[in-house]
């Protein structure tokens, strides 16, 4: 939970932690966000919206990012700094970030851990003396307490609660990845970790099971874990998801449509989830309501997506193209449209540009087809060109099915601006 490197696999943490790496890191993207936006969190800074981004992550009401140069940038609510860079981080290549509830703690190049936030009787926001120059390859932030895997592969923790401390049968094992809960409740915060064959531990708060590992997963080998308030989702080795914990908006289950899909990459948020499947496209389920952060924007509905993170009321993901809040459906009916082979599809494709609240006028829209080559074409071919209208309205030409079934995606950008991104937009021919 609000972490976005949290979901590298065993393989490349066992790496940092054995051949002396500090981070497993995903080439740069471009930053998406949505949900609440109680203090701007959701919304991605005008200086970043065109930046490319190696990580990122979301606290409660604010988000921290690692710059592509290796520096931080943070945004949203600053109640207690935690989402203002402090000056002696300000020049300092980061390799690995986590945001706590309010506060922060990062790994620095030299492998040394910073932390800054809120702070209180528990020292969430502060590195213990004792580990001030200690070597550390991973660290997740919780509530009220951090825990952290060494360069030995070993734990630390420390803050309040029943999950501050590392439980005696693990003092000594080495540990390869690491996630921290956070709970709306002091004290209520657990911990799940993969040891380094592959298998689960898990210590802290147990009111809903979250800190028992299940029956099922005992000797199972998994490959990721995210935890997230009162529940756990982890990745096991064949790919495929799993969950255990409360499961009060269904966040503890595993949705039916994805039992049998294989994802790279999870994260658990307070009540709901976001995953990664394994053609990079986003799927999210648990608690929505009115923020809707349990809902794929459509603007993201088939972008290629490489890393995410969730937290209480909002999410964070990097994009592998940068996504377009300017461009726009006009018709939400022509999203995820099935035509049957060799059939017009239904609804056409028109979308609009607009840039602050006003149309862009006189500007070349293209739309291409992507995914299984001869699935589709458009009039004119896979790729067309098209004028906005005084409204901003650029009209697609009719899009017609080929007779290969199957899924593919449109992507509609405008070629001379690409600071305005490009939307994707899902689409399927249905079995003859």
């Amino acid at each position: 939970m609000g972490t976005i490197d949290l979901s590298s696999t065993v393989d490349e943490l066992r790496g940092g932690v054995e051949g002396g790496l500090t981070a497993a890191t995903v080439g740069a993207g471009f930053l998406d966000s949505w949900g609440s936006n109680h203090s701007g969190e959701s919304v991605v800074p005008d200086r970043l919206q065109n930046t490319g981004i190696i990580a990122g992550c979301a606290g409660r009401h604010h988000s921290l990012v690692i710059k592509k140069d290796g520096t931080l940038d943070a945004w949203g609510n600053n109640v207690f700094r935690q989402a203002t860079v402090p000056d002696p981080l300000k020049n300092t290549a980061i390799v690995a970030i986590s945001a706590g509830l309010m506060h922060n703690i990062v790994i620095k190049r030299d492998s040394t851990l910073y932390a800054w936030g809120r702070v209180n009787d528990y020292g969430q926001a502060e590195v213990p003396h004792w580990l001030k120059d200690t070597k550390f390859v991973a660290v997740s932030a919780g509530y009220s307490h951090n825990v952290a895997i060494k360069q030995d592969g070993t734990l630390e923790a420390w803050g309040s609660g029943g999950a501050r401390s590392v439980p005696d049968r693990l003092k000594s094992t080495k540990v390869a990845a690491v996630s921290a809960a956070r709970v709306m409740t002091l004290g209520h915060e657990h911990n799940v970790v993969i040891k380094q064959d592959g298998t689960l531990d898990a210590w802290g708060n147990n009111r809903w099971g979250q800190a028992t590992v299940p029956d099922r997963l005992k000797n199972t080998k998994v490959t990721a874990v995210s935890a997230g308030g009162s529940h756990n989702l982890v990745i096991k080795q064949d790919g495929t998801l799993d969950a255990w914990g409360h499961n009060n908006y269904k966040q503890a289950v595993v949705p039916e449509r994805l039992k049998n899909t294989k994802v790279k990459a999870i994260s658990a948020g307070l009540r709901h989830n976001l995953v990664i499947k394994q053609d990079g496209t986003l799927d999210a389920w648990g608690e929505d309501g009115d923020e809707r952060k349990a809902t794929v924007p459509d603007r993201l509905a088939a972008a290629e997506v490489v890393a995410i993170s969730a937290d209480d009321h909002h999410n964070v993901v990097l994009a592998s193209v940068l996504p377009s809040r300017t461009i726009s459906l006009v018709n939400r009916a022509a999203m995820r449209q099935t035509a049957k082979p060799n059939m017009n599809f239904p609804h056409a494709l028109d979308v609009q540009v607009r840039k602050d609240g006003h149309p862009i006028r006189d500007l070349g829209i293209t739309f291409k087809v992507q995914g299984s080559s001869g699935s589709a074409f458009l009039a004119g071919g896979t790729v067309y060109n098209t004028t906005t209208d005084k409204d901003g309205i650029a009209k697609a030409s009719p899009l017609r099915a080929g007779s290969r079934s199957g899924p593919f995606v449109v992507a509609v950008n405008a070629p001379t601006r690409p600071d305005l991104g490009t939307l994707h937009i899902p689409l399927a021919i249905a079995s003859a």
